[in-house]
């Protein structure tokens, strides 16, 4: 086998078909015009290392790229074929390509997820031949606010233009090409476990292996008495087995999954429970979103970080989202080993204006085809757990909110019979959400509590009431997308925007309106505290906090009425594109945001959480709250001032009358988790508060924190402190800590893929600090 990516790659652009006078021998490597390209790659990221378009992800800057996918772009390298490898295998080419050696024409092609091979035999006469690949202008496809039945073809849409990802659609080569032997194939195997038994079915010679144990041999089928089983993250461990086939090896792994029906699951409910080797798991879930719009980049470095940060995070899920990618190799060998269970979503997409796909005799046969090459070159991997035909296909209904389609649609249908025939040990849902009803809303669960089916929304935070009140009121049987949004991070920030364009940080500013228009919410942040907030570092740590605050609590409520409910899948985990003001957990760059930690919190196996009308009780007689607890934690709570005294204290309840609190800022306090709430109808207190002391001291690994004052110190929040384009990420065991007089804690801090620096140290009352 032959990599053809290790050769020297160039790149030029072509408007109508000047691409067929660049593609023969006759013109010199060193001819002008041409740029250095990489393969695996994107058109978007060569120009922009070339200095051919500006920095894509500053600013406006994607504005000025706009015109790159209305080009053909010819990719060229020079090699030699060797006798034993005469097949050029393409992994993906985005989208329609024609390949050419030495100018003559031998395949075209269509189709980003699908590999195909050239024959390149005739040329493997020891002399050297050009290679050109012309990656055709991007195809038509319709962007957020559009009409997905004018979809044609099976791309993500994403880079078309969504609420968290400007117009910055993909070109070129992104998966590996290779010189092949005619003997090579894909080893594409089906991996079960029948009453107890690991059972491998695949094509040829087969060997399985347990670390250097050869456990089983054979020809067509292999089968492993009582192997050693595959867990999901937080349920046990990952075992994975080696499988040798035709000169390749995969891991693979054995476990059942399944969906089974929610317990008092409404009459002709879809499954969705999660059930893993014979085992109920509540589904702790995240929205994954593709790493970057210019995705044919590998990022191996990151794709580890942010898949390795979900696990840390408790998740057991994530739903790949069907605006985006059917995910590659390497991110469902990481899943494989962290026990990351995947739903995977076709590259199918609601519309602003009609969700409804084309339902043609030739789009349905695409969309077979497309599926008849992704289906098997996946169901190996023990992390894929469910097939879905894609993200919120529903049709309008001017009388309710609209109406998830079921397998009754042709392309919906089509795909199921593809799954049942190829993988049919996985389950499958025609698109997400599900149901008689697509949206989480109060009018709409008042109106038809036992419809809440699996659902989507609330993107936003909904107020310092009514958004505890939504999620107290859930009846979901699965909530597989909502959010809360908020800002960035401070050094993320910085690097996107210029020092005199970072204020105002709302819509009135045109950069902000460029940079996550959808999910500017300075208005709610500014109602909250009071309109008091006049600074940048203000603005982002207030919207933080409702972003963590809500986000936590709306994961929490679903985990109190598990198993009615099967599970929690936020939007989103991953940042794809840098927003200002974004419903991701984690920016761009991969540094968490502080809503990760209240999700990492709210998905631990030991936790303990609460229900209560609001943070901010002005104009209320007592503050109230329901504990629940599950795991080890204790169901107690207390009622805290700021300066650490304890007003009220509970087991399963717990109450006290407001005018008894003492201080305008004050804790529900559950020893495992801890509630930020004020004694007014708003945060605004949270500017006010008298300065607290905390001492930090970093040694070795371990960060201790001591509040040495006399008042608490609050949203305590670690942060990477070096340049933000110094390579790695800081890892830590834990973040946004609340701290009461006289309390330490000693947090685990790493650095991941760079070298060590100073972490600052930042909160609502205590001053700026590094610690190095």
């Amino acid at each position: 086998m032959s990599v053809l990516e290790r050769s020297e790659w160039q790149l030029r652009g072509c408007l109508g078909r000047e691409w067929e006078w660049h593609t023969g021998p006759d013109k010199a490597w060193d001819a002008p015009g041409w740029l250095p390209a990489r393969v695996p790659g994107s058109v978007l990221d060569d120009l922009m290392r070339a200095g051919e378009v500006a920095d894509l992800y500053h600013q406006r800057n994607s504005r000025l790229a706009e015109w790159v996918p209305e080009r053909a772009w010819v990719y060229r390298t020079r090699f030699a074929v060797p006798a034993e490898t005469p097949l050029l295998r393409f992994g993906g080419v985005d989208f329609a390509c024609t390949v050419l050696v030495d100018g003559r024409e031998l395949a075209r092609h269509e189709g980003m997820f699908r590999p195909f091979e050239v024959d390149v035999s005739e040329y493997a006469d020891g002399a050297e031949h050009l290679l050109a690949v012309v990656v055709h202008p991007a195809p038509a496809s319709e962007s957020q606010v559009g009409d997905t039945s004018r979809v044609r073809v099976h791309k993500p849409r994403m880079g078309y233009g969504w609420d968290f990802c400007p117009r910055l659609v993909h070109q070129g080569i992104w998966r590996p090409v290779r010189l092949v032997s005619r003997d090579a194939r894909d080893v594409q195997p089906q991996v079960t476990l029948e009453d107890g038994i690991g059972v491998v079915r695949a094509g040829g010679e087969l060997e399985l292996l347990d670390g250097d144990r050869v456990v089983a041999t054979g020809a067509g089928e292999l089968r492993v008495e009582s192997p050693e089983l595959w867990w999901p993250n937080g349920l046990g461990r990952q075992h994975l087995y080696t499988l040798r086939a035709a000169g390749k090896e995969l891991r693979i792994g054995f476990r059942t999954a399944e969906l089974i029906q929610n317990d008092g699951a409404a009459e002709g409910s879809l499954p969705y429970t999660l059930v893993v080797n014979g085992e109920r798991a509540y589904i702790t879930g995240w929205n994954w979103t593709p790493i970057d719009p210019l995705y044919g980049v590998p990022r191996p470095e990151k794709l580890a970080h942010l898949l390795e940060l979900t696990a840390r995070a408790n998740v057991n899920l994530l739903r790949v989202w069907g605006g985006g990618l059917i995910e590659t190799d390497e991110f469902y060998e990481h899943c494989d080993r962290l026990g990351l269970l995947v739903w995977q979503e076709f590259s199918l997409s609601s519309s602003g204006m009609n969700s409804v796909p084309a339902d043609d005799d030739a789009f349905v046969r695409t969309m077979i085809d497309e599926a008849r090459a992704i289906v098997p070159a996946k169901r190996h991997h023990p992390s894929l757990a469910v097939w879905c035909g894609g993200n919120e296909l529903a049709r309008s209904d001017p009388a309710r909110d609209d109406v998830p389609l079921d397998d009754a649609h042709p392309v919906l249908g089509a795909l199921r019979s593809v799954v049942r025939e190829l993988d049919p040990d996985r389950a499958w849902l025609p698109t997400s959400p599900s149901g008689p009803r697509f949206l989480n809303r109060l009018d709409v669960i008042a109106e038809d509590p036992r419809g809440q089916h699996d659902v989507h929304g609330p993107w936003e935070h909904q107020g310092l009431r009514r958004h505890y009140e939504l999620y107290d009121a859930g009846t979901a049987q699965l909530h597989s997308e909502f959010g809360v949004e908020g800002m960035t991070n401070r050094r993320a920030l910085e690097a996107l925007i210029e020092p005199e364009h970072r204020w105002p940080a709302d819509r009135s500013n045109p950069i902000y309106e460029h940079l996550g228009a959808w999910w500017n919410n300075a208005p709610l942040v500014q109602e909250c505290f009071g309109g008091r907030i006049a600074d940048l570092d203000t603005l982002r740590r207030a919207s933080q906090q409702l972003q963590y605050d809500g986000l936590r609590y709306a994961v929490e409520a679903g985990r109190r009425r598990a198993f009615r409910s099967s599970g929690t899948i936020p939007w989103q985990f991953n940042e794809s594109y840098p927003n200002a003001w974004c419903t991701a957990a984690v920016d761009h760059r991969g540094d968490p945001k502080p809503a990760y930690w209240g999700v990492k919190r709210a998905y631990r196996g030991s936790h303990a959480c609460a229900a209560f009308a609001t943070c901010a009780w002005g104009g209320e007689h007592d503050v109230r709250a329901r504990v629940h607890a599950w795991g080890d934690a204790p169901p107690t709570a207390r009622i805290v001032d700021l300066y650490g005294t304890a007003l009220a204290s509970g087991d399963g309840e717990v109450s006290v009358e407001l005018d008894l609190i003492g201080t305008d800022v004050f804790f529900l306090d559950l020893d495992v988790n801890r509630y930020v709430m004020t004694r007014t109808s708003d945060l605004a207190p949270l500017l006010d508060l008298p300065a607290a002391t905390v001492d930090a001291e970093l040694s070795g690994s371990t960060l201790t924190l001591r509040n040495t004052g006399a008042v608490a110190a609050i949203g305590l929040v670690l942060e990477d402190a070096r340049p933000v384009d110094t390579p790695g990420w800081l890892t830590l065991s834990d973040n946004v800590i609340d701290l009461l007089p006289g309390e330490s804690r000693e947090l685990t801090v790493g650095w991941r893929d760079g070298e060590r620096g100073p972490v600052l140290v930042e909160g609502w009352n205590v001053e700026d600090r590094h610690v190095a």
